[in-house]
Parts: structure tokens; sequence; C-alpha cells
């Protein structure tokens, strides 16, 4: 009896997810970033918006689907979870982070909140907002950005550990996220899903 208890206990501590960098937007596409490019999707943007949803349709059922709250991240995951009949949470640490340059004594510090999380009107209903996960994390610098990887990766394990997990996010962030979970350091490319498993 003990061995199967231990297989099935085994089992269950694996976690497997995939995580996905929004569509490219104009500003990804050109390098001008604004309020106008940098969450407005580029012709391949839309394209690659349009293959990820396909892709994701034939995709065995998540247990859970986290979002960064930008509007390039919801956008990018929004028609899938229309078509599929699903909501997804809004989860604040996912927010781009540790974009700026990287200090040579690199080291996590601290971060704050600040503004509010807004959900475009016409993709509200696809969306949770926790009401105690409600706010942007602001990071000042690369310092404090590591700081938010640090606490996204210390919940990310205390409450998805065990599960199927999607998740939509960014370059920076995702790839310390990435690494910090899996030791691995990945390009992380637009709309391309990686899958993992630890």
């Amino acid at each position: 009896m003990l061995v199967p208890l231990f297989i099935s206990l085994s089992m269950r501590s694996v976690t497997d997810f995939t995580f996905v960098r929004h569509g490219e937007t104009i500003a990804n596409a050109t390098g001008k970033y604004n309020s106008q490019t940098i969450d407005t999707f580029s012709k391949k943007g839309q394209e690659q918006v349009n293959r990820l949803t396909q892709d994701l349709m034939t995709e065995t059922q998540y247990d859970v689907i986290l979002v960064s709250p930008s509007p390039r991240a919801l956008y990018t995951i929004a028609p899938y979870l229309k078509a599929k009949g699903k909501k997804a949470i809004v989860w604040p640490l996912l927010y781009e982070c540790c974009t700026m340059k990287r200090p040579a004594d690199a080291h996590a510090t601290t971060f704050k909140f600040g503004f509010k999380i807004a959900v475009p009107g016409p993709i509200a209903a696809q969306f949770t907002v926790k009401a105690s996960e409600n706010r942007y994390p602001m990071p000042s610098d690369y310092n404090e950005g590591l700081a938010q990887v640090n606490a996204s990766v210390a919940e990310f394990r205390k409450k998805y550990a065990g599960k199927r997990v999607l998740i939509v996010g960014h370059s920076g962030h995702g790839g310390q996220f990435i690494k910090a979970l899996t030791g691995k350091t990945m390009r992380v490319d637009n709309a391309s899903p990686i899958k993992l498993r630890f």
C-alpha cells in the first residue's frame, strides 16, 4: 500500500506550465515605445494571436490560467478564453519588469504596488481581478524588479504547485520567472508557447 501512495503523491507534485509571451506589438516591431504602440498589435502580432488561439484549442484542459494585467497580454489570450467559455485570473505579479539596465551587483530589494488594474471593457467578461490583487506592481529599478520576480515565484510555488497552468506574460519578467523556477535561461518569443515541467 505504501508504494502506490508514494507514486500518487509524487505524481501530484509535478507542475506543468506553459508560458506565453504576448503577441508582437507595434512597439516590439518598430522599437518605438509610447502609449499608442506598446499595447497595439502589429499585423504580425495579430496573426500570432490568431494562430496561438487555434493551437491552444487543441491542448489539454488547464487547471488555471494566469495573465499579466497589461492590455497586450489580456488581448493575447482573450480570444481563446472566449472560444472556450473560460475565465483567466489577472495576476499583477506577472506585469513586465527587469527591462532596465542590469547593474553589476544586481540583487532583489523591495517593490511597491501602484494604481488599480482595469481590464478593458470589451474583454472584461473573460477575466477575474481579485480584490486583494488589484494593483499594478511598480518597481522603479532592476533590483526592485527582481524582488517582484521573487514574489511571483514564491506565490506560484505556494498556490499552483502540482497543477497544469497557462501563463501569459512578458519577456523581461517571463525570462527571469522561468529561470528562477527551472534554472534554465530561455528565449521568450512573442506568442510562442514554452512548455515546462518541474
